[in-house]
């Protein structure tokens, strides 16, 4: 009897013992991590018949997805804060680690019509697959760029038909759309058109190349409001932006014995050509697809010499950022997203059309493809934008 209660004492103290023992040699996976994010915690013992817990900074527990002898993982909670992280088992608590919670920022969403469907798609920026928006729109053959409309949740493209240019809104949440044809009056001289852009109060404009002006366009209407006067620009063009430091529209003609940016003032429509000097020209003129970031910083894909260029706003040179970049052949325009500090630009390459990512800051790429399948009916796109 004696002996018997001496071992059951043992056993007892041994599990007892072992049910508060926490792993050893433990790591994290990360050392900053955003919200909702999966973070592992490594180390050598874990239980998975234990009741481990893990705390954020403040109280705020973790929910634990996955445990094994070497590693268990939590979710991040969204009221997570910076600082210590305790791992909890039965009446055992140490601290772990410290974990850095990045701040939490919008998404973007990239947007582009693809012709072949009639349809407007929000591009995962992850896998490349479309979500389709809307059925049988009408815009794509001619197009001269898009926007986003933040106040109407809506992509707003010119297609450009010679015998009727029509301004296309279409809302991302729903898929309907509205039409709004330029009046005639103004199409006395010709109906071709350049580069379109929003403003930081969302007003639209767009270069009417047939009277070399700079046009707002009503959005209710499709009357035109013109500024300045005889502007030398429109001929072979690779986007504009808006420059809010300046309140101007600037536009990159691509003239390929004299590039040059057109800065047009939209408060008195005055101009200022701004050439790219003649040594970043050497090994050709071709450029693509103009955007500018959230630093009012001015980029451009220069195609000669493959490679994303900075353009300096009061001298033109260029300072360019990563190396070989096959871009620039067959694009359907580019766009900054925010988010993740990078030129996102779509390559429409018929038989395999891909975004590319460039990172502003190292020009590391990335290309993401568009999946076969959605691509049985043609792989014709038009005018990428962000929100």
């Amino acid at each position: 009897m004696l002996f018997i209660t001496n071992s059951c004492s043992k056993q007892e103290t041994i599990n007892e013992a072992k049910s508060t023992t926490l792993p050893t040699n433990i790591t994290f996976s990360a050392q900053a991590i955003g919200v909702g994010e999966t973070l592992t915690i490594n180390g050598n013992g874990f239980r998975d018949d234990a009741d481990y817990i893990v705390t954020f900074t403040d109280n705020i527990i973790g929910n634990i997805t996955e445990i094994n002898a070497n590693f268990l993982t939590v979710l991040i909670p969204e009221t997570a804060i910076s600082g210590n992280v305790t791992l909890t088992l039965g009446d055992t608590t140490e601290v772990i680690g410290n974990i850095d919670i990045l701040p939490v920022t919008n998404s973007s969403n990239l947007y582009i019509f693809h012709d072949s469907e009639n349809k407007l798609a929000k591009i995962d920026l992850v896998t490349g697959n479309l979500a389709y928006l809307g059925s049988d729109i009408e815009y794509g053959s001619n197009t001269r760029g898009a926007v986003y409309h933040s106040v109407n949740n809506e992509y707003i493209g010119f297609k450009n038909d010679f015998t009727g240019p029509i301004l296309m809104r279409i809302n991302v949440i729903d898929g309907s759309v509205v039409s709004i044809n330029i009046p005639n009056s103004f199409l006395t001289n010709g109906t071709d058109f350049s580069d379109l852009i929003i403003d930081d109060n969302n007003e639209i404009y767009i270069f009417h190349d047939s009277v070399n002006k700079l046009a707002k366009i009503d959005l209710n209407n499709g009357n035109l409001t013109y500024i300045g006067d005889n502007i030398n620009y429109g001929a072979n063009t690779r986007g504009a932006i808006y420059y809010s430091p300046n309140n101007e529209y600037i536009g990159f003609e691509n003239d390929f014995n004299n590039p040059n940016l057109v800065r047009i003032n939209i408060t008195d429509g005055s101009v200022n050509n701004l050439s790219i000097p003649s040594l970043f020209l050497t090994n050709g003129a071709d450029f693509s697809d103009l955007i500018i970031n959230d630093n009012d910083e001015v980029y451009i894909f220069h195609d000669s010499v493959n490679k994303l260029a900075k353009i300096d706003l009061i001298t033109g040179n260029l300072t360019y950022v990563g190396n070989n970049i096959n871009y620039g052949i067959n694009t359907r325009g580019a766009v900054f997203n925010s988010v993740t500090t990078e030129y996102i630009g779509f390559e429409n390459d018929f038989t395999n059309p891909y975004l590319i990512s460039i990172n502003l800051v190292n020009g590391n790429k990335t290309t993401i493809n568009i999946s076969d399948s959605f691509l049985t009916n043609g792989a014709d796109f038009s005018d990428l934008v962000t929100d």
